[in-house]
Formats: structure tokens, sequence, C-alpha cells
């Protein structure tokens, strides 16, 4: 009887697998949206943001930019552009490498939410650092610190996970982001 459960099972995973990957194929093969299906503009979709109320949520509103997913992936959710410099051109995007690591470790808690994670800033060149205010020895610098939010869910929240995956966290609860760092 064992057997037969077991080989049911099997063949329920198998088709799941085969399911979710026919369908995960077919979206990319789909081409770009029709503009006249969803006319909503930008504008219409982005929450209006205010001050939080302590333990309140902000949703900030994705990136304006269109989401991108050619490129080099930094793991299975993020593509290594999230994470480069967004200086005025002072550097080439990357004046260290990132950290494994913190790579790892931000996918691991994008995966325990299973929720989009918004990384605001990755690895800062040092003029990219002085003007957001950053510290002089900044984690930044050396690629192993991430500033994040993750929409929707309360910064404490992803702070907590975070901490519990071994990253080092400083919470912004004004701000309503994360910096999450590996130490070295």
């Amino acid at each position: 009887m064992k057997r037969v459960h077991k080989r049911i099972f099997i063949i329920l995973v198998a088709i799941v697998v085969t399911v979710a990957s026919s369908i995960f194929l077919s979206s990319f093969q789909a081409g770009p949206v029709n503009e006249q299906v969803f006319p909503k503009t930008q504008q219409e979709i982005a929450p209006e943001t205010e001050t939080p109320q302590d333990g309140a949520v902000i949703d900030h509103p994705l990136p304006e930019d269109p989401i991108l997913t050619n490129g080099p992936w930094a793991s299975a959710h993020f593509l290594m552009d999230e994470y480069a410099c967004d200086c005025a051109g002072y550097c080439d995007g990357w004046p260290a490498d990132m950290d494994p690591e913190l790579l790892e470790k931000i996918e691991a808690l994008r995966c325990y939410f299973n929720r989009p994670i918004i990384i605001t800033s990755g690895v800062r060149c040092e003029r990219r650092n002085a003007e957001v205010g950053g510290i002089e020895n900044s984690w930044h610098l050396s690629g192993h610190a991430a500033d994040l939010y993750c929409p929707g869910v309360p910064c404490d929240e992803v702070a907590w996970v975070a901490r519990e995956l071994g990253l080092g966290v400083i919470e912004y609860p004004d701000q309503q982001f994360d910096h999450c760092e590996i130490w070295h």
C-alpha cells in the first residue's frame, strides 16, 4: 500500500512541476503587455505617501522604470543592476563587488516573504555615499550592505527576519526601510 501512495505522490509532484514550468515558460513567450488592456498610468497606480504611525506600513510605490529582466542575475529574484551604485556617473556603478553572502541572504529574505524586496541602495562610490549622508566607513562602500524594503510588510518585521537569517540590521522606521549588512 505504501508503494501505491508513494507512486501517486511522485506522479502528483511531477504534474505540479510540469504545469508550473509550462506557465512560467509561457509567460516569457507571451511578449509585451498590450497597453490598451491595462490603460492605467503609473500615477494612477502609485499610492499616496504619508507619515506612518507606529507599526504602520507605507506601501512604497514600485520603481517608475519598467522592471528589466535582462542582464546578469545576482540570485534567483535579483539582477546585479539592482545593487549597482546609483550615482550620477561618478563611477562605473561598481566601485566594489557585492558580497556573495549578502546576496544569498537577501535572496533568502525575499523567499521568506514570497514578495518582492526593493533594493534602494547597494554598493556606493565614496562620492555617492557622501551625498546620501552615509558614514565614512560605510559597509556600502565595500559591497557588504544594502538598503531595502518589502512593500506591504512592516520594516520591523523585515528587520526581524533579516536578523534571523544572520544579517546585521539598522532600522529606519521613519523612512520605512532597513539597512542590512554582512560583517567581515
